[in-house]
């Protein structure tokens, strides 16, 4: 996932967020289409109803049905539907709409459901230290020729000395070019096929799966433009499935759920496939979709520290952790960036050298501006003891220095400072290495909005910044090249593959074992991070390949039998419902909870929209009539509530309906309910 892969000139956002509503077939045509995105067309997904008769013979009930897809595909045509796409085995249609038709169509019988056909992204931000991270190193691939994954992404460029010769065959979507040939800016797709499956050979990087066992599957949903539709990953998913995958990476995602999407992979994870998507890359506590349905395993990122990433999305559906900061992979021939440092003979390529993510601002568009060449000069210190830079004359010399502050979710880029520095000092090149705060590897973006400080430059962890301030008065070299086949990205994308592979790794030596139970078996075994215990953040923890396998070893259930259980004891509602201004009635949401026995501290994942919070009143009611307010009247004119909240319903038995009780008692602002859930440990 490019994590921050388009820039808004205003406050320099560099996330794609996509603001289209979850609705159900009860919601009007203009609920309906609240979709807002520029440049991307607003689809729809038709459900018909399944028509059956069990009393037909085979040959009628196929006749009948090839009529009923013949009446379905007229009804659309006649309501001026454009461009039509049948998806699935199900009676599922993808299509622009009016509102006209979209109305027709929720008010037809034989419709199930009209819902939006929600966006889908590439999500990552731009080393294989993950690998030995994840413990993949210290397991052969040598079974691995027993599993298939299959890449759902921007394409594979089999042109690539690194994947060129693994076993590996591919599926085009319409539109998207040939999945052996990304195109250009497109190199997303390779670089997560190069942490799953870089070939272990005498240049490059390598994979979790290095010796060319593991059969891939490539299918392209992506162009350019980096972005799709819920339904053209329905496609891909069951392209994947028919192509006998076992695993599937899904580095992707957008910001809200499609009851399509999630019934699909909710089968086919039912029927033994291990789906593995990204978080997301947003910094905030949404969900990101399709990593928060149940089926799927949704992943974090970390730094080499084992710390979680500033930019991993927080949510109680982030079930482990995986490498996802400055992670080195191959990418589209000639498309890559590279760095290293010399010094006394001696090449740092290998600790992480990653080149300035430089972005200028060019006709009120940031974009891609690296500095290439190679310098050499006496390496000196630029001192920031004091808090601030403080250089003194560095005319011709190779500049060091240490971060001050680091890029965060919020929109603060630093990086910039400290290169603006060392170029006003005179320095021909810059090194800035990682602080006491986030001590370990980063590949943070160098916004230098109007092309001011011209200079290459380059990131280093702590370690190895401390270690060159004993080379102080020495000559150095500072090597910054473009047109290369490999570079480091950061996303939630990256962390996914790591994941991927190790599912699959660990898979082929006991392929007799489920989906679910090789699940199980990586979150039982996880390396516990961040806060004691399964967290938002980190989910049970860090990938450990080695210990899932010894977990699978004594069994498919574990050591103990009891097997783990993986799946989230959560529930949801994503009806869309507005909320009356003014009035104490306000509106009542439901949702029927199965689990049975003590509640105890649940929280509720709360997503809101409204123009001034200050009117909410916002409370949870147990099934046996205990409440616990959760938003009173708080927060004046700050918009939407978007946040988890704690509850404690110690005591109260779990199972029934819960309900929100959400109201406004103030004229004017108004708002909406889009979807809540509750959680419970």
């Amino acid at each position: 996932m490019n994590r921050k892969n388009k820039i808004s000139v205003a406050g320099i956002t560099l996330s794609v967020i996509t603001i289209a509503l979850s609705v159900s077939a009860s919601a009007n045509a203009n609920e309906l289409a609240s979709f807002s995105k520029p440049n991307i067309p607003v689809k729809y997904i038709v459900k018909f109803k399944e028509q059956q008769d069990n009393t037909r013979s085979l040959r009628s009930a196929s006749t009948a049905f090839s009529g009923e897809r013949v009446a379905q595909e007229t009804l659309l045509d006649r309501l001026s539907a454009k461009q039509v796409e049948k998806f699935g085995s199900a009676s599922a249609y993808s299509a622009l709409l009016d509102t006209k038709a979209i109305n027709q169509l929720q008010s037809n019988p034989e419709v199930e459901y009209v819902e939006v056909d929600q966006p889908r992204y590439l999500l990552s931000q731009s080393l294989p230290w993950g690998q030995t991270f994840v413990g993949a190193t210290q397991l052969s691939d040598s079974n691995a020729g027993n599993r298939t994954v299959c890449i759902i992404d921007s394409g594979y460029d089999l042109a690539h000395n690194d994947l060129s010769g693994n076993q590996v065959d591919g599926t085009n979507d319409s539109g998207t070019g040939n999945w052996s040939s990304p195109g250009n800016h497109n190199a997303h797709g390779t670089h997560v096929a190069g942490t799953i499956a870089a070939i272990s050979n005498t240049e490059g990087v390598v994979g979790v799966l290095p010796n060319q066992n593991a059969n891939l599957h490539i299918v392209k949903v992506f162009n350019e433009s980096g972005w799709g539709y819920s339904s053209s990953l329905v496609k891909a998913i069951d392209t994947c499935v028919a192509n006998g995958a076992n695993v599937i990476n899904m580095s992707l995602g957008g910001d809200n759920s499609s009851r399509t999407e999630e019934n699909t992979l909710k089968d086919h994870y039912s029927n033994g496939v291990l789906l593995i998507a990204a978080a997301g890359n947003d910094g905030n506590t949404a969900h990101s979709y399709p990593a928060s349905y149940d089926s799927v395993v949704s992943v974090a990122a970390i730094d080499n520290q084992k710390h979680h990433a500033d930019f991993s999305q927080a949510t109680n559906q982030v079930e482990i952790s995986a490498p996802g900061e400055a992670i080195l992979s191959t990418v589209t021939l000639g498309e890559g960036r590279l760095a290293d440092i010399s010094l006394a003979g001696q090449r740092y390529f290998d600790r992480g050298v990653v080149p300035h993510n430089r972005l200028v601002n060019i006709n009120g568009s940031y974009e891609s501006s690296p500095v290439p060449g190679s310098k050499t000069g006496e390496l000196a210190r630029c001192d920031t003891s004091s808090g601030s830079f403080n250089c003194g004359d560095m005319t011709g010399k190779i500049c060091l220095t240490e971060r001050i502050g680091n890029q965060d979710s919020s929109g603060v880029y630093p990086e910039v400072d400290a290169v603006k520095a060392c170029y006003n000092a005179g320095a021909s090149a810059a090194i800035v290495y990682s602080n006491a705060e986030l001590a370990g590897l980063q590949n943070p973006f160098l916004v230098d909005t109007n092309d001011s400080y011209n200079l290459v430059s380059v990131s280093v962890d702590r370690d190895l910044g401390l270690e060159l301030t004993n080379a102080v008065g020495q000559t150095i070299t500072v090597d910054s090249s473009v047109n290369e086949d490999y570079e480091y990205y950061n996303g939630t994308s990256m962390a996914t593959p790591h994941v991927t592979g190790v599912a699959a790794l660990v898979w082929s030596y006991h392929p007799q074992c489920s989906a679910k139970q090789v699940r199980d078996a990586l979150n039982a075994t996880a390396e516990d991070i961040d806060v004691v215990g399964r967290d938002n953040r980190t989910g049970n923890g860090l990938i450990n390949a080695i210990a899932a396998k010894e977990y699978l070893d004594a069994g498919c259930n574990g050591p103990d039998g009891s097997g783990g259980g993986s799946e989230a004891s959560s529930f949801e509602n994503t009806q869309v419902t507005a909320i009356p201004d003014n009035n104490l009635s306000g509106i009542t949401s439901d949702i029927n909870v199965t689990r049975q026995g003590d509640a105890g501290v649940v929280t509720v994942d709360l997503n809101i929209t409204h123009t001034y919070i200050g009117d909410l009143n916002v409370a949870l009611i147990s099934p046996t009539g205990q409440s616990v307010v959760l938003h009173n009247n708080s927060g004046r004119s700050s918009n939407d509530i978007i946040k988890l909240f704690e509850a404690d319903f110690t005591g109260v038995e779990s199972e029934g309906t819960w309900q929100l009780k959400v109201y406004d008692d103030s004229r004017r602002d108004t708002g909406t309910l889009n979807n809540w859930r509750i959680n419970f440990k």
